[in-house]
């Protein structure tokens, strides 16, 4: 609010200056309430300021830090400029460093979401980077003269892990807490948050400032803290438990200094060592259990979200979703299934494999195999058996989910419906290879079954036979009755060439009233070969020959007509024409049939 009411000249400098002055009182509070009779604290509340703020605002508030540790040794009874300018130094120092091994060549995220980011502050900015804080500020006690050589390894000791100490506790709350936690304000949250910290409260006096010692004192024991911490951390997350932690690490030190508590006699045995190892103890526990149940809840959001996801997408495309054990047995069917199988509650844990065509039953079988086999998923495309005896043509692909240990655990099969993509694929290849009127193979098939037949001649050295029809009588019809008629003739020619020929054989409409016959796989004899293709033309020109009765609608009106056909033949064996070469000898040899006097059949050459 303050950022967009206030010039960024201004309130850059102001936050500065706010930061020192914050540094120097809670370094003030520290030396006056927690440090008991000497000059050093178990835990040093500035030094998680100091490095928050660099970590926030970046190296600039260093200065911040200097100005407020300057500030506050400067009106200390007995300091010095130079000791005052040392351990300024020294704690500014401190916070660079430790803010420079978090943010370079480790991935740390300051809302400490996992436990990794509390132990790398710990290990980084704490072990570590309290060290610098410690050793510049122990030497400089010691060349004021204010501890002796004797004290000064203890002093350092003492002054680092209070400086760690400060960093755990209040460098995450800082960070943490730029986030309020939400709910807390609720009516019922806000009872539930009084309740846990003023129980905690109630509970840590009694363990750490003797209350009611006559009655709890022998049962007052450090332990039940981490009852509460836990409590913190399953109900009031992160944020709750960095609150609690505080308020426990103020409660013992000031039992400690007070000597009233579980930690009375820690001053004079330890030198609050065994303080400062619960509270270490106390933070890792309670740090750990909170990051991990927060992880543990951002996953099952997660999964909530990815499960509702994969709901809305199966539940709003055409495709089939299906997901299968290793045995290919349904473990769930999205709701496009439906359309095409109805009530999928029978589906459930049937074999997928039942609904399949039988012809691709087994091949679609072994791809899932493969898949499961190898993880890599394959494309395959497949025919589904309805129960009304209908088939769709379906494409599939699968994809092989693994357990956490890496071995197959599920199989996803997104299958979609391809069976009007299939009809006009199959109606794109008749437009491109058979004649619309006819529906025989036009030119461009007969072109490849024409290579497909000199091929199969050249392999096993049997001769292959072209025939080449044209209609004597068609013009006449089509002039007289128009185009329509003549239609209706060609087609009924078509379905009398092939009524005379073998399967194996082609009948293709060579383009107006001709038409061609291609007889493979005759004989390796010549003479009996060319009697075979003689009788199958000889067939065909006695059929269309017979009389044809078009019905001309929608009148019914019914035409009676004579047409006979001119054929030309040509063997062809295992030598160098080319296919341009034997149509146009077939076409010749028609010719010749029409020149000596039309409803005839001529071979080519004539001999």
């Amino acid at each position: 609010m303050l950022d967009s009411l206030i010039s960024p000249r201004i309130m850059e400098p102001v936050k500065l200056l706010g930061v020192a002055l914050l540094y120097a009182l809670l370094d003030k509070f520290t030396l006056t309430y927690l440090a008991g009779n000497g000059a050093i604290s178990m835990i040093s509340f500035p030094s998680g300021l100091a490095l928050a703020a660099v970590l926030i605002g970046g190296q600039r508030y260093a200065a911040s830090v200097f100005l407020g540790a300057l500030a506050l040794h400067a009106t200390t009874s007995g300091s010095t400029v130079l000791m005052s300018t040392g351990l300024a130094a020294g704690s500014a120092l401190e916070a660079l460093l430790g803010a420079r091994l978090l943010t370079h060549g480790v991935k740390f995220n300051p809302d400490f979401k996992r436990l990794k980011d509390f132990l790398l502050l710990i290990l980084l900015a704490g072990f570590m980077g309290a060290a610098i804080g410690a050793l510049i500020g122990t030497t400089t006690l010691l060349t004021a003269g204010f501890i002796t050589s004797a004290d000064y390894f203890s002093s350092l000791l003492h002054w680092w892990m209070g400086h760690v100490l400060g960093i755990i506790l209040l460098t995450p709350f800082i960070l943490v807490w730029r986030r309020p936690p939400t709910g807390w304000l609720e009516p019922r949250r806000l009872v539930e948050v009084a309740l846990l910290f003023g129980i905690a409260f109630l509970v840590g006096q009694v363990v750490f400032r003797g209350w009611f010692n006559d009655i709890a004192g022998p049962y007052a024991y450090g332990f039940f803290m981490f009852m509460f911490v836990a409590l913190a951390a399953v109900r009031l997350d992160i944020h709750g438990t960095l609150c609690l932690l505080i308020m426990v690490a103020l409660q013992a030190i000031s039992g400690a200094i007070h000597g009233t508590g579980y930690f009375a006699a820690d001053i004079a045995s330890t030198h609050l060592v065994n303080y400062w190892l619960y509270m270490v103890t106390l933070s890792l526990v309670g740090v750990m259990l909170a990051t991990y149940i927060a992880a543990e809840s951002q996953d099952k959001e997660l999964l909530r979200e990815q499960e509702e996801f994969f709901r809305m997408i199966a539940e709003n495309i055409d495709d089939l979703i299906a997901v299968l054990d290793l045995k290919g047995r349904r473990l769930y069917n999205s709701p496009s299934y439906a359309k095409l199988f109805g009530d999928l509650k029978a589906f459930q844990h049937t074999d997928s494999f039942a609904e399949l065509h039988p012809d691709d039953r087994e091949r679609v079988k072994q791809v899932f195999r493969e898949t499961v086999r190898t993880g890599v998923g394959q494309r395959i495309e497949f025919r589904f058996l309805l129960a009304d005896g209908s088939t769709r043509d379906m494409e599939s692909r699968g994809g092989l989910i693994r357990n956490s240990k890496g071995q197959p655990r599920l199989v996803v099969v997104v299958s979609r419906d391809i069976t009007e993509r299939k009809k006009i694929e199959e109606k794109i290849r008749s437009l491109a290879f058979y004649d619309t009127l006819t529906q025989l193979p036009n030119r461009r098939m007969l072109d490849d079954r024409l290579g497909q037949a000199m091929a199969a001649s050249k392999r096993n050295g049997k001769y292959a036979a072209l025939l080449f029809l044209d209609l004597d009588n068609f013009k006449p019809l089509n002039d007289r009755y128009g185009h329509n008629v003549g239609d209706l003739l060609l087609i009924e020619v078509a379905h009398r060439i092939t009524a005379c020929v073998r399967e194996a054989d082609t009948v293709a409409r060579f383009g107006g009233d001709e038409f061609v016959v291609m007889l493979g796989a005759l004989t390796v004899d010549k003479a009996e070969s060319m009697q075979q293709a003689e009788t199958v033309a000889e067939k065909i020109r006695i059929s269309l020959a017979e009389p044809y009765r078009l019905t001309i609608e929608p009148d019914g009106i019914v035409i009676e007509h004579h047409c006979t056909s001119s054929i030309g033949v040509v063997l062809f064996l295992d030598h160098d024409a080319s296919k341009e070469e034997i149509i146009r000898w077939a076409d010749m040899a028609m010719y010749q049939a029409k020149d000596d006097g039309r409803n005839l059949i001529r071979f080519y050459p004539r001999d």
